[in-house]
């Protein structure tokens, strides 16, 4: 295992509860724009919007959520739950 991986796999491990609520966001509602996420970040009363850009940064760096370019606006970049992301929501119940 390299030390990228090692690194990626310590932040999935280390998930604070606000990212691992994040990501169970974006696997419910998925694909979603990051300004959708904000959005039901604030309605769940979850965090301020830097606070959420913070342990969106998180869920990134560690591989749960992959980017997917929007099909009629390439500047527009959803997320979505990544194969790793799965597992470790499901290694949660």
């Amino acid at each position: 295992m390299t030390p990228l991986e090692l690194h990626r796999n310590r932040l999935a491990r280390n998930m604070a509860p606000e990212a691992e609520v994040l990501l169970s966001l974006i696997a419910e509602y998925g694909p979603v724009t990051i300004m959708q996420v904000m959005d039901l970040a604030q309605q769940e009363q979850l965090a301020s919007p830097a606070t959420v850009h913070k342990y969106l940064k998180h869920v990134r760096d560690a591989e749960l959520v992959i980017e997917l370019n929007d099909e009629k606006d390439h500047r527009v970049k959803n997320l979505d739950v990544s194969k790793k992301g799965i597992r470790y929501l499901q290694s949660l119940v």
